[in-house]
Parts: C-alpha cells; sequence; structure tokens
C-alpha cells in the first residue's frame, strides 16, 4: 500500500487537506467520494516512510500515545461521561497540537451527528481500520468502552511486539556502527601518517595490504566518496519506493524477504502472529468471517500474506471454508500445514475464534523467542566480520612499522 496525499472539500465547503495510506489512487478516490467529499486533488507522498524507522508513525502519533488515549476514552465512557464531552476534554488537556487537532474535527463531526468509528474514518490518522471496526462494533452492540480496551490492547501488543523486534536489533547495530567509525577515524588519520613516516625515512614501496588501506582512506576522504555515498543512498530510497508503490512489484521484494536466513522465518512468523490475533479479535467482537478477513488482508503489510488471504476471502464468498480458502491459495506455502489443519479444526467445532487466539499465543511466544535468541545468533557472524577487520586494520598498520624497525637497523 502506498501514501497519498489529498485534497478534498466537505458538504460545507471548507477544504480539507490530508494524508491516507490505500491500494491505489482511485481506491482513495472511491473512498473519499464515499464519505461525501469533493476530491480536488490526490498525489502520492514520495517522501521515505517515517513508520519503517520505528515507534512514530507518519500520523504523528506513537503507538504509546495511542494506548493512552484509547485507555483514557474507555475510562470516561465507562463512567458515563457522554462521548462528546469525553472527546472534547481529550482534545482540550492534550499538550501535542497534532492530537489537539484531530480530537477537534472529531468533536466537530461528532457535533455534527456522526458516529465516533465514523468521525475517525473521516478525519484518519489516529486508528488503523482494524481498531475503527472494532469501535464500530462496539457502537452497534453498546459496548464502546469494553471495545476501546481491546484496541487499546491491540496497540500494547503491536507496541510489544515493535519493541522487542527492535530491541533484537539495536546490539548488532551498534556493534557495526562503532567499527565503521573506528575504520574511518583510523583509515583518514593513522595511515596517512605512518605512510608520511615510512617515505621520510627513505624506505622503499609500503606493503601492498598498507597500500590497499591508503587507498581506500583516500577515497573515503574524497568529495567523489561523499557524493557517491549520497547518491547511493537516494537510489536505494528512490529503488524501494518504487518497488512498493505497486502491489505486482512489491510482491516480488516481500517474498524475497521472507526468504532471507533467519529474518525470513521472523517475518514469517510476525504475519502468522498478526493473522490470528486480527481475526480472532474481529471475530470475537461480533464482526462475520468474511469481513473480517477483508479487513486482516488489508492489515497485512507483507504482500504475500495479503493475496493469500484476500484470494482465500474469495473463496468463503463462494461457500468454502476458510481452512480451504488457505490451503488452496497457499503462496510458497507461508501458512504451515498444521495451523490450515488447526483451523479446520476450529471451523468443525464452530470454535475459529478461540483457536485462533490460541494459535496467536503460540506464534507470539515464537516471535519472542526467535527474537530473544537473535542477538546470540548473529554474535558469531559479528565477531567473525569484527575479527577480520581487525586482522586487516592492524596488519596494514603495524606492517610498515615492523619493516620501517628494520630499515633502520
Amino acid at each position: 500500500m502506498a501514501m497519498f496525499k489529498y485534497t478534498v472539500v466537505n458538504s460545507n465547503g471548507g477544504k480539507i487537506q490530508g494524508t491516507k495510506e490505500a491500494q491505489s489512487k482511485d481506491a482513495l478516490l472511491q473512498f473519499l467520494n464515499n464519505q461525501g467529499f469533493t476530491v480536488l486533488s490526490i498525489q502520492e507522498n514520495l517522501g521515505f516512510d517515517l513508520n519503517q524507522l520505528g515507534n512514530i508513525e507518519l500520523t504523528g502519533m506513537s503507538l504509546k500515545d495511542k494506548v493512552l488515549l484509547s485507555k483514557q476514552l474507555a475510562t470516561m465512557i465507562g463512567a458515563g461521561i457522554p462521548l462528546i464531552q469525553a472527546i472534547k476534554i481529550i482534545g482540550d488537556q492534550s499538550e501535542t497540537k497534532f492530537i489537539k487537532d484531530k480530537f477537534d474535527e472529531i468533536y466537530k463531526k461528532i457535533e455534527a451527528g456522526s458516529s465516533l468509528s465514523t468521525a475517525l474514518e473521516q478525519v484518519g490518522g489516529i486508528f488503523s481500520e482494524v481498531q475503527i471496526n472494532l469501535i464500530a462494533a462496539g457502537e452497534k452492540s453498546g459496548n464502546l468502552n469494553e471495545m476501546l480496551e481491546k484496541v487499546a490492547e491491540d496497540l500494547d501488543k503491536s507496541k510489544d511486539l515493535r519493541g522487542k523486534i527492535t530491541g533484537a536489533m539495536i546490539y548488532p547495530a551498534i556493534i557495526f556502527v562503532v567499527m565503521i567509525v573506528i575504520m574511518v577515524v583510523m583509515i583518514v588519520f593513522m595511515v596517512p601518517q605512518i605512510e608520511q613516516l615510512y617515505k621520510s625515512l627513505g624506505a622503499d614501496e609500503i606493503p601492498l595490504v598498507t597500500r590497499i588501506l591508503v587507498g581506500i582512506g583516500g577515497f573515503v576522504s574524497s568529495p567523489f566518496f561523499v557524493i557517491s555515498l549520497v547518491l547511493g543512498i537516494a537510489g536505494i530510497i528512490a529503488s524501494y519506493r518504487y518497488m512498493v508503490s505497486v502491489p505486482e512489484r512489491k510482491m516480488i521484494l516481500d517474498k524475497i524477504f521472507l526468504r532471507i536466513p533467519v529474518f525470513g522465518n521472523m517475518l514469517i512468523k510476525i504475519q502468522l502472529a498478526e493473522f490470528c490475533r486480527l481475526t480472532a479479535m474481529l471475530m470475537k467482537s461480533g464482526i462475520p468471517i468474511i469481513e473480517s478477513i477483508t479487513i486482516v488482508a488489508k492489515a497485512m503489510p507483507n504482500e504475500v500474506f495479503k493475496k493469500i488471504i484476500l484470494d482465500s476471502k474469495d473463496d468463503l464468498t463462494k461457500g468454502n471454508t476458510l481452512s480451504i480458502g488457505l490451503a488452496k491459495n497457499n503462496i510458497n506455502e507461508a501458512f504451515p500445514t498444521i495451523l490450515i489443519r488447526i483451523i479446520s479444526t476450529g471451523e468443525e467445532s464452530g470454535k475459529l475464534d478461540k483457536v485462533l487466539e490460541d494459535m496467536y499465543k503460540y506464534y507470539n511466544a515464537e516471535v519472542e523467542q526467535i527474537t530473544g535468541n537473535l542477538t546470540k545468533l548473529l554474535e558469531p557472524f559479528i565477531l567473525v566480520v569484527v575479527g577480520g577487520m581487525v586482522a586487516f586494520l592492524a596488519i596494514a598498520i603495524y606492517l610498515p612499522i615492523y619493516t620501517v624497525g628494520n630499515f633502520i637497523q
């Protein structure tokens, strides 16, 4: 899915600008028209996706903020405070301009007669489609505060998962960055001094290893390296944006990601855990299976899983079961056979939501184990790489010194 910037006019003639994620420009156009807006312009946002860097999303809200907002709303509504008053209180008390502005818009829409779920969908930038559908289900059943607590729980689980993955990657990243900095400092500052010393003593040609290091140092300290680095990073970002802008191209990229040793297995387990968790949560909230599967498919970031789930939904509409659909459309066997069999058992027993909830716990435990062991798995690789770099630097730096010592003697 791509991020788009849009400009629309509402029924009162007011101009509204915003950003929203959508499958395509046409899909967003249809969505905005269905909301009663007159669309002036839609442009794909080609900027770098900050959401991939961690907890802060393009919306300007962290997951922590969203969890807090959900819990505040649930508590106030549960205490008998009218919804519109609760929205105003949160907006007035917030210290963040983004939240103030968003809740002011939501307040105006609810005051004009919209439901909370409709207002959240129209305003955008706060909750995902899954969470908005949970809120809508809570409004229909009269259990809005309970559903808001579920939304907070859902966001909490997402925050914990993201934190585990980020935490597992911090140690290798720090080691790598520190090693690169040390290498650059030694190449740029120490090696040239050794070279000058070597030449000042009238020694012959410096050793080959040192010449290689000097050549690297000359390249790293040249303007050409900086230009190449900037162009290289820009090229990688542009290539990535090009690949993910169309589902068919993103599918190719996602297939590659799923085949990466260790990381690919972790990505698969994360997707399976999310599928089980979201489907179980939506079904337990009273949302029909076909609608639940449609919502879950849109929430899946990996195109392989998205396509499998959407194709399985088509089988559901034809009268087949979810397990049959998953088995039939299982690209690269992304869904394990054992999971499909367990889903089939849940369908036969009428306890599909319970079975999926149990499988979420299983896959979540698997993800925790993988992220917990990731540092241990990477340690041998890090040691080999760091050891090789240290050995190369030591030889390149001390070999000339040793040679100079012999030359003086």
